[in-house]
């Protein structure tokens, strides 16, 4: 429920306990739900229906994030695995949120005040801060009753959490086969050959290209889209239209005139004697301070560098340099603003003590003229000017989209704006300068029932001085794109799986021989192209080979693909394991296990037992929400995300 706080804000109570990421990895949601396009409601679990804006408001925040990632065009595998992964966490939240209903789990008020306060995002100096707090609620449209009571049900399924934890323990025994397991090494030597070595050779005839197509039909979808018009209002433009003449930009210069005007300054020394806890006495120094420093022909600086006791002038004979009136203290500076150049005043009590003051010199103060800096009070008047109009229009603009709701050229001709289209704007890319990135506001405006529905969207803030409305002027309903309009893609995608299949095969030969008796290096002879894995720059169908080594878990420069067959491999009576297994950068490889060394007994046996319990207590989490998963009742209708 926190996430949007740990990432600064993002998003806003969905996501309870970490654990919970081994259950989405060992079952998703098509083993989970019953998916049906009949019901009306877009996500239930046991009959209580999961907040559908919340579902989208999850999809838009991290289809944004996508996008960051992939550019403007999320794949669509990519795009249905995120819709996957936040159903799965919707339903295993909702779950665990009946579960501790039904068990009576109960958080007092001090827990969740305690627990409100300790967060990094409500607090100013490290100490909680009502204002951060309500600030952040308001941002995020929530009242502190409703935040409060999310962040009493997170208290609540953390018990439920901390009790399985708790429970959870591992033996000696345990620990020690652990330890062999996650040190263990084994030895591997493998060959990746790459689709891309067959993608030359492979026929593709019409057949295979129709295959492809019917079987990939969802990748040949014009996405839904829509003809935007809309109307956009934005300061900068304001700015150059603002009128500005001699009369307005006086006007202008007499309110700011005094950033204009330089004040008179004067370069005094003195002579500080501290009052300290007698201040007769310090008072009867600094009548001798004066009378020696107006004796003729004294020496000023050489006194007051002698018996002054302010540290920091001091060393300079006194000298507090050029200051205008401001930087004094009420009394010296009464004092020093009434005498003349020269002059040497009689002692002067301040909170800091006695002061005996000589003027040095006086810079009159002088004020620049209109003329002198018309130039800059033009570009700030027009940006003073802009900002208040602005202010002015989007008001209006908000007020009228909705009092115009059937069109807005009478929006535009109200506030001297131009009506502009942007066809072919789809809810995955979006169009034009607004993608799901930069302007996510634009997406969800766009395909809300009001807007599809023929209303004009409210004004939407783009970024600060930046407003625009939009309205849909054609809506195009998803389309299956016919073959002869996407047949190169087609064409394309057929070449790609046969030259797989091609490198399968040849994978699958190639480890057909090593378990026949031939060593990995002698059965790759019969390939050309075949270089060190650890080589940089190779042909895209060069076959890389990496001779035998051992290897762990977390080896960084083995494919993962490869590494993990490598540890699930089984040696059956001490023979090597031979195996081909597809990588996800294209083709085949063919991985060979000789030797496995178990790992070392671990040093500190308290520690690793800690561990393992902890592990222990994360597969019970899996255990207890998998059984929970088993006996619910849940419907998904995929509609939910638009």
């Amino acid at each position: 429920m926190l996430q949007w706080i740990n990432d600064r804000m993002k998003v806003i109570g969905w996501i309870f306990i970490l654990p919970l990421a081994l259950v989405f990895a060992a079952w998703g949601v098509h083993g989970l739900v019953d998916f049906t396009t009949t019901l009306d409601r877009g996500l239930s679990v046991n009959g209580k229906d999961v907040d559908v804006n919340r579902i989208r408001q999850v999809y838009q925040e991290q289809l944004a994030q996508m996008h960051r990632a992939f550019g403007d065009e999320v794949p669509a595998d990519v795009d249905a695995e995120l819709k996957q992964r936040i159903v799965d966490q919707f339903v295993a939240t909702t779950l665990l949120t009946q579960r501790v209903d039904d068990r009576r789990y109960v958080v007092s008020d001090k827990d969740v005040v305690a627990s409100i306060q300790q967060i990094e995002a409500f607090q100013v100096g490290g100490q909680f801060n009502k204002d951060a707090y309500y600030s952040m609620l308001r941002a995020q449209n929530l009242s502190p009753a409703q935040f409060e009571a999310q962040q009493r049900q997170e208290l609540r399924t953390r018990q439920l959490e901390a009790g399985l934890f708790v429970s959870a323990f591992a033996t000696p025994k345990e620990v020690e086969r652990l330890a062999a397991l996650k040190g263990e090494t084994r030895e591997l030597a493998y060959a990746v050959v790459p689709a891309a070595r067959f993608e030359k050779s492979v026929k593709v005839d019409d057949a295979a290209v129709q295959a492809y197509y019917d079987a990939h039909k969802a990748e040949f979808v014009a996405p839904e889209s829509v003809t935007l018009s809309y109307v956009r209002l934005r300061v900068a433009d304001v700015e150059k239209g603002v009128p500005v003449d001699d009369a307005a930009l006086k006007a202008f210069y007499d309110t700011v005139k005094s950033r204009y005007t330089e004040p008179e300054k004067r370069r005094a020394r003195h002579i500080l004697i501290q009052s300290g806890t007698d201040d007769a006495a310090a008072q009867k120094k600094a009548d001798e301070a004066y009378a020696q420093v107006t004796k003729p022909g004294a020496d000023f600086a050489a006194i007051a560098k002698a018996t002054s006791q302010d540290a920091g002038s001091a060393p300079q004979g006194g000298d507090l340099g050029w200051a205008d009136r401001t930087i004094f203290v009420g009394p010296f500076a009464d004092a020093l603003f009434a005498m003349k150049a020269g002059e040497i005043s009689k002692p002067v009590k301040t909170q800091f003590g006695w002061h005996v003051i000589k003027l040095e010199e006086v810079q009159a103060g002088h004020e620049k003229k209109f003329e002198d800096v018309r130039a800059e009070l033009e570009a700030e008047y027009r940006r003073t000017e802009a900002e208040r109009l602005f202010n002015e229009k989007q008001e209006k603009l908000d007020q009228l989209a909705f009092e115009n709701n059937g069109g807005l050229d009478s929006v535009a001709k109200a506030l001297g704006l131009q009506v502009e289209t942007l066809p072919g704007f789809t809810k995955t890319a979006g169009g034009g300068e607004f993608n799901p990135a930069s302007a996510p506001k634009v997406l969800a405006s766009a395909f809300s029932a009001d807007v599809l529905g023929g209303q004009n969207s409210r004004a939407i803030e783009l970024a600060p001085g930046d407003m625009l409305v939009l309205r849909i002027a054609d809506h195009k309903a998803a389309a299956q794109r016919a073959l002869a309009d996407v047949r190169a893609q087609a064409e394309a995608g057929a070449r790609r799986d046969l030259a797989q299949q091609e490198a399968k095969a040849t994978a699958e030969r190639i480890a057909q021989q090593v378990q026949s008796g031939s060593t990995l290096e002698a059965a790759l002879k019969s390939l050309s192209g075949v270089v060190p894995a650890a080589k940089a720059d190779v042909p895209a169908d060069a076959v890389k080979f990496q001779s035998p080594k051992f290897v762990t878990r977390t080896e960084a420069d083995v494919p993962a693909d490869v590494l993990g067959a490598t540890f699930r491999a089984h040696l059956a009576d001490g023979k090597a394991a031979a195996a081909a297994v597809p990588v996800k950068t294209g083709g085949y490889a063919v991985y060979v296990v000789s030797q496995v060394k178990a790992g070392a007994a671990p040093t500190d046996t308290a520690a690793e037992q800690r561990t393992a319990s902890q592990e222990r207590g994360r597969t019970d989490v899996f255990g207890y929400v998998n059984a929970m998963r088993d006996g619910a009742n849940v419907h998904y209708n995929p509609t939910v995300f638009e």
